[in-house]
């Protein structure tokens, strides 16, 4: 997949140069600091159709006076879709937790435009590599799309006069372009933070507004509007599609099979223009090289304008195409070029930077500039970009074909989360079919009715290729974002890592995703058993605690026997509902147990207290449960991100309030009336009282959830656990010279161990080396334990982001999460930190009195895609009261 025979790099860019004869260049000329309208961007500026209206004339405000709202930027696009022959709304493809509407557009030549489902239609002819077509009549497609960062406004922002112009505009050359390219226009990719930027600096923009960067206005508070309503980063959303907007977005770009997508953000303020190419080492093996030349090719278009205009640029440094989950590297998998655009950000009205008085509205000129400017090439270079469509599924048919065979997966007692996985994988288009024989690899069992198999015989061959590979050699080890994303392994799913022929399969069940029991829930006089595997069991348990059910937990495993004489297995954590000393069980948890038993969920009538093997149904190793009450940190300082994954986990899945409260507040509330504190980063400098209200809430019985090294860092600090870290040799070394430095011990040249020289330029690239980022590992997990109920294995596969190793609990029954000796599994990780990994501590429990303290060193809900570690924080959540150190 990486070499092409298309066309070479030199030929593409020698037609080029000929092909910009032709190519009206796009010019600016200066403009106020508070409006921004055609004539600021382009010169010469063509005529305009009077009965399109203007931005100013629908909406009373130029674009770049203040920060539109998402509402104001749909209500003019819908104008002009209503006034133009040019533009057409295509309606309402998702909407946001936030209850916001994502809609695009599609401009175009009237003529496409009349005959827009014909084209769309033969878009999945394009990549049919057995359907006949004639590509000289095919239009290339442009997906244009904008602010999936909502304080990356700038590019949103552009959108009403980018539209504008390509419905106004009476110019022979865009009217070419427009017939040789159709426009998904693409708006607002992330609203709910869009508005929440757009509130809070027109909230705090003066009538005389500051550019001092260090202005209210420019320095948002805990949350920002980079993040969706949850506070998810949606532009590393695109692999998990965990959210809507990524849902509908996806369910758009796969709809259209664009040529080229544009993907517009903002980066520091002192920064220049970045447009890809990225940096040429940190380019994802799976990409084409004819890929990087088309990018590159589009690129001139870019470096054309910008030079005219002597407005500064880079390409080549910086940010990679090497993540396949973000917006413009994501396309490259599917036939398409993707473009990062990258701003400097006004984060307000204007912002004094090294490079001078940046204004909001030249933030918006330059994203409206590549904009044209990407039309401009998509129209010029469209013969070849459809070609290379065409001949990239091709060739990912004929790829997989030649490796043949199936992978195949399950989740053994847990549906919901293959179910999970099945949607994601549908969600790209990919291929899933069901296992219709039971088969057994290397002594696993893979069952028939609940096992998958996915052909790489299929279309998309790449993408599911990326999704499935464990890489750990990479050309360059320094990484934008994660360095690994195995999908199984996220989903911790049992499952083959090489093709397997000779498989039995059939299509899946139209019941596949709607799973339903045939028969109703049986009744019982003792009560009815959960089966905790399931990962739809934390929202019944949350359910039936507030219906106040009485509710306990198997802390032993056991055969019980069924109503009708079935006996069936259950393991550590398997929940049991009875009346106990009640008349009987409340008909709202009744009502809440046969719901979910017609629904599919793992319920069981028992037929008697006493079970074949294992403990009794009264035995008193069945702990009762209580409802959870959680305080969820929150505030300045905290990662937004890691806050926002555990609210979405407890809010969206399991749906279970939480309590956040801002970390500066936690002195003043009252910490016994609840059962659990979660945090995130550390607390800096709280205050001595506030800490103190902490550790009696922990010894008074509460449970303290410190996730990722630094929140474990400052718990062991402030003494609220123990704790030991492992050092590599340098962070030995200092440490051992801040201890002759403190017993004032002579530290001349002469006797300290002399420090290593090394090059200035090397210092950035040297510290990245010694990171961990997104890498993943394997675990032995005590499914015996708590914090393990529901895991039918010991063998759990985490993501790790950070080099800070900790050593296993001093008690031998208190690490229950623990590095394996050779655990790496994906992703990039130094030698050095290799060995320090091997063996340490993932997840400690550190008993404080009547409660504990939970050092979790790994995020389990990162991204919220991990769908097989979430279950650690779960457990820990409604199994606090047994979080104890045996001794």
């Amino acid at each position: 997949m990486r070499e092409h025979d298309l066309f070479s790099t030199a030929t593409l860019l020698a037609r080029l140069s000929l092909l910009a004869i032709a190519f009206c260049l796009i010019g600016g000329q200066s403009f106020g600091s508070d409006r921004l309208r055609l004539a600021d961007v382009l010169d010469p500026l063509p005529e305009l159709d009077a009965a399109i209206p203007s931005p100013a004339e629908v909406m009373n405000m130029e674009v770049g006076e203040r920060h539109w709202y998402h509402f104001e930027i749909f209500e003019y696009l819908d104008t002009l879709a209503e006034a133009s022959s040019r533009m057409l709304s295509l309606g309402e493809h998702a909407r946001s937790y936030g209850g916001r509407p994502l809609a695009s557009y599609a401009i175009s030549s009237p003529a496409n435009l009349e005959r827009l489902d014909v084209i769309r239609q033969a878009r999945q002819s394009l990549v049919d590599p057995k359907a006949s077509i004639a590509l000289e009549t095919m239009p290339a497609v442009l997906h244009m799309g904008y602010s999936v960062h909502g304080n990356e406004p700038s590019a949103a922002n552009a959108t009403p006069l980018v539209a504008y112009y390509l419905t106004a505009a009476q110019d022979a050359a865009l009217e070419t372009q427009l017939e040789n390219v159709v426009i998904i226009l693409n708006p607002v990719f992330n609203p709910d933070g869009l508005d929440r930027f757009a509130h809070w600096t027109n909230s705090h923009r003066g009538l005389v507004p500051s550019a001092d960067s260090r202005d209210r206005e420019h320095l948002e508070p805990f949350v920002t509007g980079r993040t969706n309503y949850y506070w998810f980063d949606l532009n590393r959303d695109w692999l998990a599609h965990q959210h809507p907007e990524s849902r509908g977005r996806l369910a758009l770009f796969h709809e259209w099979k664009p040529n080229v997508q544009l993907d517009f953000h903002e980066q520091g303020s002192d920064r220049s223009y970045f447009f890809m190419p990225g940096k040429p080492e940190r380019v994802n093996p799976l990409t084409p090289a004819i890929n990087q030349a088309l990018t590159d090719a589009i690129a001139a278009y870019h470096r054309r304008v910008f030079d005219k205009e002597g407005i500064l640029y880079y390409s080549q440094e910086g940010y990679d195409d090497f993540f396949v989950g973000k917006g413009s590297t994501y396309p490259d998998l599917f036939g398409c070029v993707g473009i990062l655009f990258e701003q400097p950000s006004s984060r307000g009205a204007h912002q004094d930077t090294q490079n001078g008085l940046l204004t909001f509205p030249i933030s918006i000129s330059n994203q409206f500039r590549t904009s044209i400017s990407s039309l401009a090439a998509t129209a010029a270079l469209k013969d070849e970009l459809l070609q290379y469509q065409r001949d990239f599924y091709a060739d990912s048919l004929k790829q997989g074909k030649s490796k043949g065979g199936y992978y195949l997966a399950t989740a053994n007692g847990d549906p919901t989360r293959l179910r999970e996985f099945v949607r994601v994988l549908q969600g790209h288009q990919i291929e899933v079919e069901a296992l219709a024989q039971s088969k057994k690899i290397k002594g696993k069992i893979y069952p028939a009715q609940c096992s998958i198999a996915i052909p790489l015989a299929q279309l998309h061959y790449p993408y599911l290729q990326t999704l499935w590979e464990r890489r750990t050699e990479f050309e360059e080890d320094i990484f934008y974002d994660v360095s690994a994303w195995t999908l199984p392994l996220a989903f911790n799913l049992q499952h083959t890592t090489v093709p397997v022929k000779r498989v039995a399969t059939k299509a899946l069940p139209a019941s596949f995703h709607t799973p339903a029991h045939a028969n109703p829930l049986g009744e019982s006089a003792v009560g009815y058993l959960i089966d905790w595997r399931d990962s739809a069991s934390p929202a019944l348990l949350y359910a039936l605690l507030d219906a106040k059910a009485n509710v306990r937990v198997a802390t032993r495993p056991f055969n019980a026997t069924l109503v009708g004489g079935e006996q069936r297995e259950f393991g550590y954590g398997s929940l049991f509902v009875g009346k106990a000393l009640n008349p009987a069980i409340p008909d709202k948890a009744m009502r809440l147990l046969r719901d979910a038993a017609a629904g599919g969920a793992p319920v069981f009538p028992a037929g008697s207290s006493s079970t074949r093997s294992g403990i009794d149904l009264g035995s008193k190793d069945f702990k009762v449960l209580e409802k959870p009450k959680v305080i969820l940190v929150t505030g300045r300082g905290m990662n937004q991100y890691d806050v926002g994954e555990i609210w979405h986990l407890f809010d969206q899945r399991i749906r279970m309030p939480i309590t956040m409260v801002d970390w500066t507040r936690l002195g003043s509330v009252s910490l016994p009336d609840y059962t659990h504190v979660l945090l995130t980063r550390d607390l800096g400098d709280l205050r001595e009282s506030a800490l103190n209200k902490l550790k009696a809430f922990v010894k008074g019985g509460g449970v303290l959830w410190a996730q990722e090294h630094r929140a474990v860092k400052w718990v062991i600090e402030k003494e609220l656990a123990e704790g030991v870290w492992r050092m590599t040799e340098e962070e030995k070394v200092q440490q051992a010279r801040e201890k002759a430095a403190e017993s004032e011990q002579d530290d001349s040249p002469s006797q300290a161990s002399p420090v290593e020289r090394r090059p200035f330029a090397d210092a950035r690239d040297q510290l990245a080396f010694k990171q961990v980022n997104g890498a993943i590992f394997a675990t032995s997990l005590d499914i015996t334990h708590p914090i393990g109920y529901g895991y039918a294995s010991e063998y759990l596969p985490v993501i790790r982001s950070g080099a800070k190793f900790l050593e296993p609990s001093s008690n031998a029954y208190s690490t229950p999460v623990q590095y394996v000796n050779d655990p790496l599994l994906a992703g990039y990780i130094s030698e050095e930190n290799l060995d320090l990994i091997a063996n340490s501590a993932s997840l400690v429990i550190d008993q404080q009195g009547q409660g504990a303290v939970v050092l979790a060193l790994d995020n389990p809900s990162f991204r919220a895609f991990w769908w097989g570690t979430q279950r650690l924080l779960v457990n820990a959540v409604f199994f606090g009261e047994l979080l104890v150190e045996p001794k």
